[in-house]
């Protein structure tokens, strides 16, 4: 992403986005992946906790780049719109 692009994704992200997600539904899957997780913690041995640590870093990472893209694809479409 270019730098003005990485500014309004941010600004988006913390000023618009919270305006279009469903607040019961977001705090109750967030409530949800919270408890998952701590039960994995759980259910694992402590020498596999690194792994699954990698594994939650990885998926919020890729999940991160979807976003961007996502983000990136609906300022195009706007432009072209205009």
């Amino acid at each position: 992403m270019t730098d003005l692009m990485q500014v309004l994704y941010e600004y988006v992200e913390a000023e618009r986005l919270p305006a279009y997600l469903p607040p019961r539904e977001y705090q109750e899957v967030r409530k949800l992946t919270d408890r998952l997780s701590r039960q994995l913690r759980e259910m694992l041995p402590e020498d596999r906790w690194d792994t699954l640590a990698k594994y939650q870093d990885a998926a919020a990472e890729l999940h991160s780049m979807e976003l961007e893209a996502m983000f990136q694809a609906a300022l195009s479409l706007a432009g072209e719109l205009r």
